[in-house]
């Protein structure tokens, strides 16, 4: 009879998709990495690991950030200086899973680890030495009954009594003072006057940034061979995919890219401004943040040059009436009228 040679192949399990999504506005999601301000050689190293957008970014935490081939500690804080201003942060990490057990998990972890046999030795002991107190209890009890005890002893005993009555109550402050996990809580304060380290070294309440949702447009971009076109909500074609890439649409337009330039076009796929921006942002309020070399500024939706390129770096508007720019190290907020107010 010859060997058995069915084999069981076993596909290696696929990581599961993140189901987590960034809470920021669909512009600065979709805000392509040019338009932060990153070294050349930063940029080279994001593009290089797919990440290119800030959406690409937050979408991460920090330390998956590292799996992008050259990528150390000094281009992370480049990347998180840039991200500031947008008013975004990479993922929260969660309680990592193997994350050290408390007192309750390592002894029950200890009770696992014992043998069956050992385990049931300690049961018997643990019993063994319970029926021996209670027995030396009883006996004490009945022995105390047989006798009247004297003045002195009386005393002697209110005093013992009284003892354990305070460290019976300080046993059920301690139990009170700590949560479910046997930690002592913040902010409780003990009736032997110990001190309060959190009044003394208070910490700022975490607040967390208001969740924004994003605002679907009715034309969607998608991607075909390496080229970026537009859908609308039925999924029918409505751009052929001819650009290199592509922003959403917002206010009617939106920012494309055609052999290393960027311009924008309308719902008919009609060039309304052309292609001559090294980077482009959405449209908001009527203008858009766009680069020239190493400078940005901001033009409107006919291409007039409404803010100078004098500024290192630049966002899109907030819907609030105001954007914020960067000039010699400084971040400041920028209105229509060209005011900045620097902080």
């Amino acid at each position: 009879m010859g060997k058995n040679n069915n084999r069981h192949w076993h596909k290696k399990p696929q990581r599961p998709a993140s189901d987590y999504t960034p809470p920021y506005s669909a512009e600065v999601l979709a805000m392509a990495v040019e338009g932060l301000n990153l070294s050349v050689e930063t940029l080279d190293i994001l593009q290089k690991g797919g990440i290119k957008t800030v959406g690409d970014i937050v979408s991460r935490r920090k330390h998956e950030m590292y799996r992008v081939q050259s990528f150390n500690k000094k281009k992370l804080f480049e990347v998180v200086n840039a991200i500031a201003p947008l008013g975004v942060d990479f993922r929260p990490d969660e309680q990592r899973a193997d994350a050290p057990a408390q007192d309750g998990e390592r002894n029950a972890a200890r009770q696992n680890g014992k043998t069956r046999e050992e385990r049931d030795r300690s049961r018997r002991d643990a019993q063994e030495g319970r029926g021996e107190r209670n027995e030396r209890i009883d006996r004490n009890d009945r022995n105390a009954r047989k006798e009247e005890p004297r003045q002195g002893d009386r005393k002697r005993d209110d005093r013992q009594e009284r003892g354990r009555e305070g460290r019976r109550e300080d046993r059920h402050n301690d139990r009170q003072d700590r949560d479910a996990n046997g930690n002592r809580k913040q902010g409780k304060r003990r009736e032997d006057n110990s001190v309060d380290f959190s009044k003394i070294f208070p910490r700022e309440k975490l607040v967390h940034s208001p969740r924004i949702e994003p605002v679907k447009d009715r034309f969607s971009k998608f991607q075909r061979a390496g080229k970026w076109g537009y859908k609308d909500e039925n999924g029918r074609e409505v751009i052929p995919p001819i650009y290199t890439e592509a922003l959403n649409f917002k206010e009617d337009m939106a920012a494309v890219e055609m052999n290393g330039l960027f311009g924008y076009i309308n719902r008919e796929n009609v060039l309304v401004i052309p292609y001559k921006y090294d980077t482009a942002g959405s449209f908001s309020e009527g203008w858009a943040n766009v680069s020239l070399g190493e400078k940005c500024g901001y033009v409107d939706t006919t291409g007039k040059e409404t803010v100078p390129f004098i500024y290192d770096a630049a966002t899109p508007f907030t819907g609030e009436g105001y954007a914020r720019v960067k000039k010699d190290g400084r971040w400041g907020n920028i209105t229509k009228n060209g005011e900045v107010s620097w902080q």
